[in-house]
This record gives C-alpha cells, sequence and structure tokens, in this order.
C-alpha cells in the first residue's frame, strides 16, 4: 500500500500528535491510526510489554499457550459421517503449532484407516493465524507440488506479475522451514503423513468468518480436480503478513501481498474467495460484529456439513 501514503505529511501529523507524550506506551492509538490510514484491512499493531527484540517477541509466543492465555482449547473434530465420509474440522491457530500439526496429523491417520468415500474438511470456522500448521498435515492429498503463491505489487518488463513465496510441497514429504518462528514453534522439520485415500472426492466447507490463513488453506486446495468449495464467499482476508519487531514492545504485523491462487487467480484487498456451490445463510440483522457472526456460524454449522453430504449422495458417493 506505500504508493497511496503520502511520508513527508504522515511523519509531520504524527510527530504533531506525540510531541507532548513522555511514555512510549502512550504511543499504541497512534500507532494503530497509522495502520488503519493504509486501509488493507489486514494490517494490525500489537504491543507486549518488556518484549525487547524481534526473538524476545517470537520466543514469547512460542512458549505461550492457550491455557496461559485464559482462552478456551482449540475446537478439533474428527469423525465418520454415514460409515464412509471423512470429517475433520480445521481450527484457526495463533499457539501451539506444532501440537496443532501432531493433532491433525493424528486425526487423518485414523480417519485415513477406515478407508473413506470422500474428504470434508471443515475451515467454517477457520479465522486464521498461521497457514503451515493447517497446510502441511494435508500435503498427500494435493495433486501437485506447488499451490499458491502471493504478489506484491512488482511487476516484470513486459507488465506482469512477478510472484514470490511461491508454496512448495516437497515430494518426500518432509517439510522444511529455516525461518525462526518455525525454529521456536517446532514446526521447522515435519514428515507429512502418507494417506492412501488420496483420490477420493474432497469437499473443502468455508464460510463468511474463514479468513485469512483459513482462506490460504482453502486456495491450497482451489483448482483441484476433485475438490469441491461448499459454503459461503470467504471474509476477505487473501493477503500475506509479516511480523516485524519495531521498539519498546511494539510490532506490526504488516500485509505485504496478495494471494495468488492455483487457479491463476490475484486477489484484490478485500477479495474473498467464492466457493463452487453456495450455502445460503443469511446472517439475522441483530448481528454486527465479527464475534456475533463467529457465534452464529458455529450454531449453523450442520448447515455445511448437510449441503457436502446432500452434494456427495447426489454424485453416487
Amino acid at each position: 500500500m506505500r504508493s497511496k501514503i503520502n511520508f513527508d505529511q504522515l511523519r509531520t501529523e504524527t510527530n504533531a500528535k506525540v510531541k507532548h507524550m513522555n511514555k512510549t506506551d502512550s504511543l499504541l492509538p497512534t500507532f494503530k491510526e497509522i495502520v488503519s490510514g493504509l486501509s488493507d484491512l489486514h494490517s494490525s499493531v500489537g504491543y507486549v510489554k518488556d518484549t525487547m527484540d524481534n526473538l524476545a517477541l517470537i520466543k514469547m509466543i512460542a512458549s505461550t499457550t492457550y491455557e496461559k492465555e485464559g482462552m478456551p482449547p482449540l475446537n478439533f473434530q474428527h469423525r465418520f459421517i454415514e460409515d464412509k465420509y471423512a470429517y475433520i474440522n480445521v481450527p484457526g491457530v495463533l499457539l501451539e503449532h506444532r501440537r496443532y500439526i501432531d493433532t491433525l496429523q493424528k486425526q487423518l491417520r485414523e480417519l485415513d484407516g477406515k478407508q473413506p468415500k470422500a474428504w470434508i474438511i471443515d475451515l467454517t470456522e477457520n479465522d486464521g493465524g498461521a497457514f503451515v500448521p493447517m497446510v502441511t498435515p494435508f500435503h498427500s492429498l494435493i495433486d501437485t507440488t506447488q499451490t499458491f503463491s502471493y504478489f506484491d505489487g512488482t511487476l516484470d518488463k513486459d507488465g506482469k506479475e512477478v510472484l514470490i513465496n511461491k508454496f512448495q510441497i516437497p515430494q518426500n514429504g518432509l517439510y522444511i522451514d529455516n525461518s525462526i518462528e518455525a525454529k521456536y514453534c517446532k514446526f521447522d522439520t515435519v514428515q507429512a503423513q502418507p494417506l492412501r485415500n488420496n483420490q477420493i472426492p474432497i469437499i473443502v466447507l468455508v464460510s463468511n468468518i474463514t479468513a485469512s490463513s483459513g482462506e490460504i488453506t482453502a486456495s491450497h486446495f482451489l483448482g483441484q480436480k476433485n475438490v469441491t468449495l461448499i459454503g459461503a464467499k470467504t471474509n476477505g482476508l487473501t493477503s500475506n503478513n509479516e511480523l516485524y519487531y519495531v521498539d519498546k514492545g511494539y510490532s506490526v504485523n504488516l500485509m505485504t501481498a496478495l494471494l495468488h491462487d492455483r487457479k491463476g487467480k490475484s486477489y484484490h484487498v478485500g477479495e474473498g474467495v467464492i466457493p463452487d456451490i453456495i450455502v445460503d445463510l443469511e446472517y439475522p440483522e441483530n448481528i454486527r460484529t465479527f464475534k456475533e457472526r463467529y457465534r452464529f456460524t458455529l450454531e449453523k454449522k450442520s448447515v455445511f456439513i448437510n449441503k457436502a453430504i446432500e452434494f456427495l449422495r447426489a454424485k453416487g458417493i
């Protein structure tokens, strides 16, 4: 979004707002105002007192659990439906990345052993977080070695988009990530589970709640012949974020690029993924906030699952 920002004006206006401040922890509202001015819908400012550098921030994230933060545990679910459909719920993930990967891989292994006729992968409550733990367990279900990538606004000499960060699936299933985040969150080396039932139909369920890394995960499957997306248009945070430590406990989770999916589509700011089959789920007029929509979507989860079952039955599966 750099081309839309007048940096000289921004510096002048910001200096005027903060010149009477004498504590760095008073800067949060100003920083939030600056980042919201990017209008990219996805960037945010964080403040964690006493974190002195980027490594300290990463270590803090890596060592924090949902229990420590007073947050509810993730909603892991997997089951067999009608003795033939393998259903697995894929929630968003912020913490405990390795535990998340291990849990999904264990669930997939168990379901695969029951010889399913189809997979139902539920992203309807997946509001984002880190995409690597979400996609790595499903490598065996993907029919290509490179799925999504990103576009950061750079064009080549012919005016064509230059794609970056092309996500590669290792043929031997051994995922290696050399980043500091991966090292401390313990997903720097992960052996993806081989799944025998990888040629059967795959249903990916999405909703208006499906956001950010949840949308990236949907695009990981998008365009594959045996994959059908069912649900509602996703949230529209189809972009890549990078975490930058600033100073004195402040960090910026900055949107740096937009999604380019398997079908060759580059997304605009705020553009969601449109499913192949739409689930008509109307939100009541009194529901306005994301939390309210999230809660309502959870209550109506069976609507999405039933639509998947209806589709599979119609195909004689």
